[in-house]
């Protein structure tokens, strides 16, 4: 499949990018030049990489919490029901 459209952002104003890795270490963020938006993906998910789209046009910290907000970190896993119950009535 052609990326070509998808450019990686590593450096920016306030280092969201390296930030992100914080929240979940296999996050990463790319600019879609054919839609002109911000996009997070992760390299732990097969296919389609993408796990949200930032929904600001910009860069910041409302990026991180956006990110925080909407992490499930048993997304696509096996494992204990009851650690998953646990964090979910932490939301």
């Amino acid at each position: 499949m052609d990326r070509s459209y998808l450019r990686p952002v590593t450096d920016d104003v306030f280092f969201i990018s390296s930030r992100l890795k914080e929240i979940d270490p296999s996050y990463y963020v790319v600019y879609n030049l054919l839609k002109s938006r911000y996009e997070v993906h992760s390299k732990e998910q097969r296919g389609n990489t993408l796990c949200f789209v930032v929904p600001y046009d910009r860069l910041d910290a409302r990026t991180l919490e956006y990110a925080a907000r909407t992490r499930n970190p048993f997304f696509g896993k096996r494992g204990d029901k009851a650690e998953e119950e646990k964090w979910l009535k932490t939301l």
